[in-house]
């Protein structure tokens, strides 16, 4: 084997140990090049898409159930001509098949006909019923031969009975007070009515029928009151007779005060009385309406009523009113009044009567409320309730007096 000398393979060495590291050194640069040559400096705008489309969530509305319409009774048969059919508002078409399936409701309020759908059917506008004129003999007989006297001298120039209205599956009594026998001895409307009594000077003397009245049987329409009070928390589903019981009352003159005592917009009492009360008055054309200031009911006799009093908790909406050929037929109080007319203000208006034992059988304060002001029953104080006592003499009087105009005008 031939050898190198030994400078040559001394200069091999050199060459290859310079040769690693240049070719090391362009490795690095090589890298180091592509790396910037990839680096993004400004980001290219996005391209529009050829077609925009966009996704919206499919916006669903709450399940409606409408209310019964109750057949046959006497005066309102023109609301229910078309048996069978809701009179709940129409839903708009839409592009798709949708089935809606609606169930007959039950006593205690709950929905039993889960098993029995009924399909919809699109209503028909029912014509304006019972025209106030058509109904006038009815109102007359009613006015005069019920609720009022021939007044003598000495005598009140308004007397009055008013009926705690005793409904099916609610609480109607909740702010009245019942002995043994059932009879109301005590709360808000006794209360209300001796202020009555007390403001006028005895010219409207009012009485309130002890037992509570039985809206199902046949005494609503027998004795004729000016209005049934109707009052209560819960929810509850008025039966078929107490429907048809109402609108035969509401045609010949009575007329509804409906105070929820449980204050407020969509509480359990609101949301079932406004349903069933369009069981009573199914025409879809009308519903309740807001009241305004200027309106009769808040300036009865000198007593101007200037704002909305604050019932409990401070609630203050506006009442509203159902009317029927033009005349109210059912008022509504949302704000609770009913519990600030359980407080027993003594003559004077300065003093509030609260009893350690309550007595049997006199006016006085629910001591549950007195004693829990502005804790667990906020705004239940001395002013609120002279206010709130103030409007209900005005709503009494409204109540006696609305159709004075039309029979003075059509004797």
């Amino acid at each position: 084997m031939t050898q190198l000398p030994r400078g040559t393979e001394k200069r091999w060495t050199d060459r290859l140990s310079r040769s690693v590291f240049f070719f090391g050194a362009l490795l690095f640069h090589l890298m180091l090049f592509i790396m910037v040559a990839t680096w993004i400096v400004f980001q290219a705008p996005p391209r529009e898409p050829e077609e925009l489309v966009i996704f919206m969530p499919k916006k669903t509305e709450p399940p409606v159930t409408p209310p019964v319409p109750s057949p046959g009774a006497a005066g309102f048969s023109s609301w229910t001509a078309n048996a069978g059919t809701s009179v709940m508002p129409v839903i708009p078409p839409t592009p798709h098949k949708i089935d809606i399936s609606i169930h007959e409701p039950k006593l205690g309020g709950v929905d039993a006909g889960a098993g029995t759908p009924k399909s919809w059917i699109e209503p028909s506008a029912p014509p304006e019923p019972n025209d106030l004129l058509e109904r006038l003999p009815g109102i007359r007989d009613t006015v005069e031969n019920k609720w009022h006297h021939d007044p003598k001298e000495g005598t009140p120039k308004s007397e009055f009975v008013i009926c705690v209205a005793a409904y099916a599956n609610g609480d109607w009594d909740c702010n009245t007070r019942l002995d043994k026998d059932g009879n109301i001895v005590a709360g808000s409307i006794p209360n209300l009515i001796a202020k009555i009594k007390e403001w006028s000077h005895g010219e409207m003397k009012g009485e309130v029928v002890p037992k509570p009245l039985n809206i199902g049987g046949p005494e609503l329409n027998d004795k004729m009151p000016p209005f049934v009070f109707f009052t209560g928390h819960k929810d509850f589903v008025l039966t078929q007779a107490e429907i048809e019981n109402l609108q035969a009352y509401l045609v010949k003159g009575g007329a509804i005060w409906g105070d929820n005592a449980l204050a407020g917009s969509g509480s359990r009492f609101d949301v079932a009385f406004r349903r069933e009360m369009k069981r009573v008055v199914p025409d879809k054309d009308k519903n309740f309406v807001p009241f305004e200031l200027s309106d009769e009911m808040f300036s009865q006799d000198g007593h101007v009523i200037k704002q909305v009093p604050r019932g409990m908790n401070y609630y203050a909406e506006m009442p509203q009113h159902l009317d029927i050929g033009g005349k109210l037929a059912i008022l509504y109080t949302p704000n609770d009044y009913s519990d600030l007319m359980f407080m027993r203000i003594l003559p004077g208006d300065k003093e509030v009567y609260v009893p350690n034992d309550p007595p049997p059988n006199t006016l006085f304060t629910n001591r549950g409320f007195w004693e829990h002001q502005d804790i667990f029953y906020r705004n239940f104080n001395l002013d609120s309730s002279l206010a709130v006592n103030r409007l209900g003499m005005n709503v009494v009087s409204y109540l006696l007096t609305r159709f004075d105009d039309v029979l003075q005008l059509n004797p």
